[in-house]
Parts: structure tokens; sequence; C-alpha cells
């Protein structure tokens, strides 16, 4: 006699074929983070460059952008120069710290030349953006119009399969440097004394009290500014292995920062790093489902944050 076998699925079990549904879901969900990571890397970088000035010294300056371009082309020289496809991780990152270096020395030089005699924001926005026109002619005059490229560390450091999604692992070591460097210096400014000083200083606190109680307001701007370009110019650097460098990429830098300190709020690291991902997803999943929309979607969620929250997500009203 034949016997029938009867298989008992627990009430409640969901189907299989939803099942797999989920987890293809949720596999193509980590594949946009995961291709998201060097565009949040890149946007944390460049917003913060510009975030910084304008949150400790009351300052608009879009400098920075043509810093990022300068680090994005010094990386790519010297990357190709001294490493070219023999690559070295530790080398990298000292190339990297250089590039850092560099952007704070022209960031203070700027300040200390040109910036410190600017009285207004509207002479600063247009001073400032009349030099992001200087660096691109220099960058033109050394370097030409032909894209550069330095792809080594990017392809050196090989693939990781993480849950069924294969990534760069150098995805992975661009967000991790650009984590620790904001880690760093918020750090920097809530643990120590002169972390203090410059939040004192800065747009929540009260300058004049500030500088009665002895904090030299020159000290403070110059190295506010040389934060800013070090930031910058590492941007620059850590986005060239995948993007490469070429001339006018100070637009697209110029234009995520604003945005992302818009959405983020004026001094917020956390608003920034948040705003980040918000916008890299964002980009990254309209450039797949609806890539007309690419370019808009920056734009489009700026002007849906700042109906329910005029200073940004995590901004506040501050005192100017």
């Amino acid at each position: 006699m034949a016997q029938t076998i009867i298989n008992v699925v627990p009430e409640g079990t969901p189907p299989v074929g939803h099942i797999f549904e989920s987890q293809q879901m949720l596999s193509t969900f980590l594949s946009y983070i995961f291709n998201a990571l060097p565009m949040v890397s890149y946007i944390i970088m460049l917003s913060f460059s510009l975030n910084f000035i304008l949150y400790i010294s009351g300052r608009v300056s879009l400098t920075f952008a043509g810093i990022y371009l300068v680090g994005a082309y010094v990386t790519v020289s010297v990357g190709t120069y001294f490493l070219g496809q023999n690559f070295s991780l530790l080398s990298f990152i000292a190339i990297l710290l250089a590039v850092g270096l560099l952007g704070a020395a022209i960031s203070i030089v700027v300040y200390a030349t040109f910036e410190r005699f600017l009285k207004t924001d509207v002479h600063r926005m247009i001073a400032t953006s009349s030099l992001l026109m200087v660096f691109s002619g220099i960058i033109k005059i050394q370097w030409g119009t032909t894209p550069v490229t330095y792809s080594a560390p990017f392809l050196k450091m090989g693939i990781s399969e993480v849950l069924g999604n294969i990534v760069p692992n150098y995805y992975f070591f661009m967000f991790g440097f650009s984590l620790i460097l904001m880690l760093a210096l918020a750090y920097f400014l809530f643990r120590t004394a002169w972390g203090l000083r410059f939040r004192a200083t800065s747009l929540d606190g009260d300058r004049t009290m500030a500088q009665v109680c002895g904090v030299n307001q020159n000290i403070v701007t110059a190295i506010t500014f040389a934060i800013s370009g070090m930031l910058a110019a590492i941007a620059g650097g850590l986005y060239a292995p995948i993007a490469g460098a070429s001339y006018g990429i100070e637009g697209n830098a110029l234009l995520l920062a604003a945005l992302t300190i818009i959405v983020g709020g004026v001094g917020s690291i956390g608003g920034a790093v948040l705003t980040a991902f918000i916008i890299g997803i964002a980009r990254v999943i309209t450039a797949v489902e609806m890539p007309l929309f690419e370019l808009a979607i920056p734009f489009i969620i700026a002007s849906a944050v700042l109906v329910v929250r005029p200073y940004g997500i995590w901004g506040k009203e501050f005192k100017h």
C-alpha cells in the first residue's frame, strides 16, 4: 500500500516565494547602500569642508572647491609617479595625508593674503567664486583639460562578497577613512580645550565674550581654514581612484556640499553624515531606476526638508 507523505507547514509561515522575494529586495537595497559609499564619503568630506568655516568663522568661502580640484590632480600625479601599479596601502595613505597638508597650506595662504580682507558675505561669495576660476586656470595650464586617472588603489584592493553583493574593498576604505576623520574632528571640537575655543567663537557661541576671555580670533580662524582645506584636498584624493581628476569637477563638489549643509544643518557633523547617506543612496537609486532625475534628486530632497525643517535636519537657528 502506497503511503502518502504530508508536509505540515506551521501556521503563519510565509510562502517560499515570498521569502525569496524578501531576500532579493534586501540584497538589492544593500547593493544600493554599498554602491553609494563612495558618493557618501565624498559628500561628507566636502560638505564639512564648507560647513566648518561657515559654522566656526561665520564666513562663506567657496575656495574649498578649488582645493578639492587640486587635491584630486595632485593625488593622481604623485600616485602615478611614485607608486604606479606597485600599490601600497601605507604609501597611498601617506600620499593622502601629504595632499591634506598641501590643502591646509593653500587654504591658509589664500586666507592670509586674500580672504581676510573680505568684509561681507556678498563680497566673499563673489571673490571666492572668482578665485575658483584661478584654480581652474592653474589646473588647465599644468594638466590640460584631458581627464587623468590613477586607479591602482581601486583595482589592487580587490573585492569582497557581502550578503551576495560583490563590493570593491576600496569603497569600504574610502568610507572608513572619511568616517575616522569626522570622528577625530568631533573629538577635537567636543573633547579638547582648543575645541572649546572653537565652539566659543562659532555661530552658536559669543565671539565678543570669547575674545574678552583670551581666545585669539585670528589663530582660530587660520586653523579653521587649514582644517577646511585639508578635508577638501583629501576628498579629492580619495575620490580620484574612482572618478579620476578632470577639468571642471569643482562645480559638482560645490553644489553637493552646499545642498548637504542646507539639508543637514549648519555645523552638524551628524547632519552631514546622515544627509550624505540620504543624497548618496537617493542618487544611486535614481541613477538605476529613473536616470532622468539623478541630478535633480538632491534639489528635491533639499526642498522637501526645508518645508519641514527650515534650518535642516539637525540644524538650529544661530546667531550671525
